[in-house]
């Protein structure tokens, strides 16, 4: 058969253009090579086909740089399963045909196999052969018969010879003519012409050449009877072949449920909605095959046809090809909780699917999308002639009739593997065969105007950055700049004459600038984040000096303040903080923020933090409560004084303190306890609390007087050190110690057995 001739009826019969060239082994896509012996060239059509990572096969355009796929074999469409391609040129591949094996590939993701393929003409040719090769025993075991017949006719001719001069020589002549066709026989089946030929010399000669052509043409009937064994093996090897093939089906492994409910079947599990499969119309597969392998992925692909039916899912026992159900994909896949839903509509089926494990196959054969609809009246007509390989273009605006466009298929460029949408296209090059998507989309291109000076530089015109217009400066007035900047630098002079350019070193954003009322603008006061203060950990910017002011819009009630930053060496914040006290702190100092002492805050400062706090007592009334606590502790204090007086609870108990952060009280990790002074002295340790009296009655009083000290700021390690004493009974002496989670805050006391207060004062006083 002829191989189609044109580029239009090579896409019709599912080839592609044929390739020079074909890999025989893994190659770099780039620059010129040598390929199965031969050295491509520039624009060379290659076929890529043993690549280590198989999504790369294809059909690609050689190049100096970066190879391409070629124009025509670039989607799924133009490398479907059954596309074929000629290789013309190689010492391996030369006038080889190679097949697409992979169906619906997705270009650049899924592995493309490709295998050499038997033609129809190579396998005409085999069939013919073997046509050939049995008409040649056929005839070969008529020669057989015919021969066997002149051995008969021979010898009764010799028997009759004496008698009959007449009968001798028809015998004669009938054993030549047997001869000549045994002769024919011969030369088709085994070579015997010569034998044959000399059994025309007498009617004894030709008796006896008769019978070696009996022999041979016995022979070659032999021969042809083995082959037609050996033919009959391999049908049934190929038979056997079909079958394992019928089995070895690439698809996913499950094991099938009876259950019909609308649940995660479990792992590696599939079930229908009905116990009849015939009667399902829905599958609810799991997001893991019998492997374990994670195939949700290729699920969710099932209903990505445009076609009301999606495709055809086919439920097969891995045990017989025998017993299978087919149904139609006809909605969406719907994601469940660890499975999928699939909406089936039943097509055929027979015998019943097993439950053993991993004991069928679900195989899954996509439908193509739905093309757009035609009229149906096949009214497009070609010219009369066209030139080989030459584009189609429209005749006239019917839309009925084509024309030769006179421009040829290989004076086309190929494009690039992806581009953005109304991107523009430059040359890949220097072929003019190859081009590559620019970047450049053709809607940020600008709009010249009507007329303009030579040499003068272009201004915008307008607000929308797509009109420009002649802005009467000439270039040559204009200054320039250095070989190299820092991206963000102010440019400043070099030199006297104005027309060079130079970095100066500043980074515009380290720019302030006053606006009309005297003030910085929205644009560039301080840029932080929302509620962000003077004490924040971090690093100064790079390359700043002095004063730091980013030209970031700032977040509404953020701190306002200036960075000092030595470069290498130190850097704190100063300003004005979201308390709206001033402070310095943040970077070198660490996540803190220390408020500056001023005239307005001084008597505070003075009266109740460097002197002392007196304002923090808690009068105890009846019945108030099983817990008082103290917080607002200023930070940085360093020494608490702590007085409990004529204390009494609603039950015996003992006075306890327990001490914490912002976050909570400490209730575990305390060291230490007390000594207890009655007759005999005990030394009792108290690990949940700071231990400060205890009582023997409900009508009992205690007092308690101490200081809690800061021993280790670092660490936050507090110590307690006190005297107790409850009237008429006992004295204790108090030692206790505990590490915090972060800096002290709050003080709380209680009593050990939950009673409530009924009595006594309680007072703290503090300083730094």
């Amino acid at each position: 058969m002829a191989r189609p001739a044109t580029a239009a009826v090579r896409l019709l019969t599912g080839e592609r253009e044929p390739v020079r060239l074909a890999t025989i082994a893994n190659i770099t896509l780039y620059g010129l090579q040598t390929i199965d012996g031969v050295a491509a060239e520039v624009g060379d059509r290659v076929l890529v086909k043993d690549q280590a990572d198989q999504a790369q096969n294809g059909i690609y355009t050689a190049s100096e740089g970066q190879w391409f796929r070629a124009a025509d074999a670039r989607t799924a469409r133009t490398m479907q399963k059954g596309t074929t391609v000629h290789v013309q040129e190689g010492a391996v591949s030369a006038d080889r045909v190679y097949a697409f094996e992979t169906l619906d590939p997705v270009i650049g993701a899924d592995p493309i196999v490709l295998s050499f393929y038997l033609s129809q003409d190579t396998l005409g040719d085999a069939v013919n052969a073997a046509s050939a090769a049995a008409a040649s025993a056929a005839a070969a075991l008529t020669s057989k018969n015919a021969a066997a017949t002149s051995v008969t006719n021979a010898a009764g001719s010799a028997t009759a010879a004496s008698g009959s001069a007449s009968a001798a020589s028809t015998s004669a002549a009938n054993a030549a003519t047997s001869a000549t066709n045994a002769g024919t026989s011969a030369t088709a089946a085994a070579g015997s012409a010569s034998t044959a030929a000399g059994s025309a010399t007498s009617a004894g000669t030709s008796a006896s050449a008769a019978a070696g052509s009996a022999s041979a043409a016995s022979g070659s009937a032999t021969t042809a009877s083995g082959s037609a064994t050996s033919a009959a093996t391999s049908a049934t090897n190929a038979a056997a072949s079909a079958v394992a093939a019928a089995n070895a089906v690439a698809a996913l492994g499950y094991t099938f449920s009876t259950s019909t409910a609308d649940a995660d079947p479990g792992n590696g599990t599939l079930r229908l909605n009905s116990a009849t499969a015939a009667s399902a119309t829905a599958a609810y597969i799991d997001n893991l095959d019998s492997s374990g392998a994670t195939v949700s992925g290729i699920l969710d692909t099932f209903d990505d046809s445009t076609n009301t039916i999606k495709g055809q899912l086919t439920l097969r026992s891995k045990a017989s090809a025998a017993i299978a159900y087919v149904y139609n994909v006809t909605g969406p896949v719907v994601d469940g909780t660890g499975y999928r839903k699939l909406t089936l509509a039943y097509v055929s089926g027979a015998g019943t699917l097993p439950t053993s494990a991993d004991g069928i196959w679900l195989i899954f054969t996509r439908a193509g999308d739905k093309g757009a609809d035609g009229l149906g009246s096949g009214d497009f007509t070609g010219p009369a002639s066209s030139v080989t390989d030459n584009i189609v273009t429209f005749a006239g605006t019917t839309g009925k009739a084509g024309k030769d466009s006179g421009i040829a298929v290989g004076s086309l460029v190929a494009g690039p593997a992806s581009a953005a949408a109304d991107n523009i296209a430059t040359f890949n090059g220097t072929t003019g065969k190859l081009v590559k998507d620019s970047g450049v989309a053709v809607g940020s291109l600008v709009a010249g105007p009507a007329s303009a000076a030579t040499d003068n530089v272009a201004a915008f015109n307008g607000t929308t950055g797509k009109l420009v217009k002649d802005s009467g400066v000439a270039v040559a007035s204009l200054a320039t700049g250095p070989a190299s900047a820092t991206s963000g630098n102010l440019p400043s002079f070099n030199g006297t004459g104005g027309k060079a350019l130079q970095d100066s070193g500043i980074a515009a954003s380290n720019l302030a600038k006053l606006n009309a009322n005297n003030a910085f603008s929205s644009a560039q006061m301080i840029g932080l984040s929302t509620g962000q203060a003077i004490g924040v950990s971090g690093s100064p910017a790079a390359n700043t000096s002095g004063l730091t002011i980013n030209t970031v819009s700032p977040a509404t009630g953020a701190g306002a303040f200036i960075s000092f930053n030595r470069i290498g060496a130190y850097a704190v914040n100063f300003g004005l903080d979201t308390d709206n006290k001033l402070k310095v702190g943040g970077w070198s100092m660490g996540a803190v923020a220390y408020e500056i002492l001023n005239q307005n805050n001084y008597p505070t400062y003075l009266d109740t933090r460097y002197l002392q706090s007196t304002a923090n007592n808690a009068t105890v009334q009846a019945a108030s409560g099983t817990a008082i606590t103290f917080t607002g502790i200023l930070a940085g204090v360093k020494e608490i004084k702590i007085m409990a007086r004529g204390i009494s609870f609603a039950a015996t108990g003992s006075l306890k303190m327990r001490i914490g952060p912002t976050g909570g009280l400490a209730a575990t990790g305390y060291e230490g306890g007390y000594g207890l002074f009655q007759g005999a002295s005990n030394a009792i340790a108290v690990t949940d609390a700071m231990f400060c009296a205890q009582t023997n009655n409900a009508a009992g009083t205690v007092m308690c007087f101490g200081k809690l000290v800061l021993m280790d700021a670092t660490n936050n390690v507090w110590g307690w050190f006190a005297t107790g004493y409850s009237p008429g009974a006992n004295a204790f002496v108090l030692s206790s110690a505990i590490a915090l989670s972060g800096p002290l805050s709050q003080i709380s006391f209680y009593e050990s057995g939950g009673s409530t207060f009924d009595a006594g004062t309680l007072n703290i006083a503090w300083s730094l």
